[in-house]
């Protein structure tokens, strides 16, 4: 029987023999070639490990199956590089290790698994769908979102080699970008919603425009943040004198009918049309052109239903309770632009950290015996989330400030792991078995369920080794009087 007739009946895919099929239709080099198939390779041989450690992510099936897509439809060039030569130079120039036309589908990158898989996957890279409640918010949180979620895809190469875990922090694109994306991963799944706490949202909204400003290649949108806030305080003047307020309204309810009947008479009129069509198109870069004269109605027509909008809410601030409602609202506006900074503060990364924890410890509270499988997947939640980077020195474990808070969530999860008999009882020592069973918490392991624990006491001091298998990975010392204590136990019962 053949190989894939083999594979077929045992549900297995042959992924390796699909990409083959895929370059027999591609005209890249052998080399290209083989360094995809090479990558493939890779994400397959660390994937298990990358999804038992990390735990939310896509299935091996669909991140795989979503590389295919990307070499089949979307790569349609690939050049490699190597340092030092003609082709390379553009690159070496601008310090990357990659170059992508995702109009062109093509790619210009250097020899290597990690960077070929970089450069496929902005090919691909579309913005995300966010509901924001301000339009000067998108930008900086389309790039976090887009930012995070590469870095976090990438894991799968960079930090696994199919026996081990290793966190690369200089390979990571944005590492504080991708403490944001986490948190909001984390705790939300893939479907990550934002707006999951608003005290969380505000902090990454604020997080995530700091490092935006703090890019001097986002001069046009440093330029109009400082307008927005002027723009915003100068609103809140008039609230405060109202008679100045409503003549205000008055002039801006004036000039969005009068636009309104521009766009009503261009609307009406091909010839006006066409004149429109073409002085937009006059100013904008190629890859912003309007692409037809039916595409530009449709954006005229958007443009007119936000004209009523504001006639709308010009109509509605004239009404005692909506202007208070506004003023209210407009001094929140205004107190969070002016607390934005381009530094990132230390303070803001632990806030977060303390929100997370405070919502992990209200979840790990409600898992009952009928979903006490959900602590298992918190024991490896709760282990990455320690060692995501804040810095390329530290991770999240090193903030001292967050010692309390976690001490109390990894209390509770191994006081409800042992009160559901997932995790040996081994000690009348409360204490003590937290002592022991926190440095899970801290350990590489991979596969937590493999952990055997051993226990020898000597001279007042109890030694404790944690052995992945037969391998022994980390060992603690605790000083105690007398201990009555398995000498030998696994984790998992």
């Amino acid at each position: 029987m053949g190989k894939n007739k083999i594979l077929s009946k045992l549900n297995i895919r042959d992924y390796n023999n699909e990409l083959e099929k895929i370059l027999e239709n591609k005209l890249f080099s052998y080399d290209v070639k083989n360094l995809l198939l090479s990558m493939l390779y890779k994400i397959e041989n660390a994937y298990r490990d990358y999804e038992t450690v990390k735990v939310e992510g896509p299935s091996k099936k669909e991140f795989i199956e979503n590389i295919l897509r990307i070499i089949r439809e979307k790569a349609l060039k690939i050049l490699l590089v190597k340092p030092g030569a003609p082709e390379a130079k553009e690159l070496e120039q601008k310090n990357v290790k990659y170059k992508v036309d995702k109009e062109n589908g093509e790619i210009v990158c250097f020899q290597n698994e990690f960077v070929m898989l970089t450069a496929l996957l902005k090919l691909d890279q579309t913005n995300a769908n966010l509901e924001i409640p301000y339009d000067y918010l998108e930008e900086p949180l389309i790039e976090l979102i887009n930012q995070g979620r590469l870095d976090s895809m990438l894991e799968v190469i960079r930090d696994f080699n199919g026996w081990s875990w290793d966190i690369v922090t200089k390979e990571i694109g944005d590492i504080k970008g991708n403490f944001l994306y986490q948190n909001l991963l984390l705790l939300n799944g893939k479907n990550i919603n934002i707006k999951k706490t608003k005290k969380m949202y505000n902090t990454i909204i604020k997080m995530s425009i700091q490092k935006y400003l703090a890019n001097k290649e986002n001069e046009d949108y440093i330029q109009k943040f400082e307008e927005i806030k002027k723009a915003k305080k100068e609103r809140l003047d008039l609230f405060e004198h109202k008679r100045d307020l409503l003549d205000k309204i008055t002039e801006e309810k004036k000039e969005y009918t009068k636009q309104i009947e521009q766009i009503d008479r261009t609307l009406n009129n091909n010839e006006l049309l066409k004149k429109e069509y073409y002085e937009r198109n006059k100013n904008l870069p190629n890859k912003e052109k309007i692409f037809s004269v039916s595409y530009l109605v449709g954006i005229l027509e958007k443009e007119r239903k936000k004209l009523l909008e504001g006639i709308e809410e010009c109509n509605k601030i004239i009404l005692p309770k909506e202007y208070v409602e506004q003023k209210s609202k407009l001094e929140e506006e205004t107190r969070f632009l002016e607390s934005i900074q381009i530094d990132i503060y230390r303070n803001d990364i632990v806030e977060i950290c303390k929100e997370f924890l405070e919502n992990v410890k209200n979840i790990i509270k409600g898992i009952n015996e009928e979903n006490k499988n959900k602590l298992i997947t918190w024991i490896y939640k709760i282990r990455y989330y320690r060692y995501i980077p804040i810095s390329e020195t530290e991770s999240v474990r090193d903030l001292q400030e967050l010692n309390n808070l976690f001490e109390e969530v990894i209390r509770l999860i191994i006081k409800k792991l042992q009160k559901f008999r997932i995790w040996d009882t081994f000690s009348e020592n409360q204490e003590l078995n937290y002592k022991i069973l926190k440095e899970i918490f801290n350990t590489k392991i991979i596969y937590l369920q493999s952990i055997n624990i051993q226990c020898r006491f000597e001279n007042k001091v109890l030694i404790v080794e944690y052995y992945d298998d037969t391998v022994i990975d980390s060992s603690l010392e605790v000083h105690i009087d007398s201990v009555k204590i398995k000498k030998k136990f696994k984790l998992f019962m």
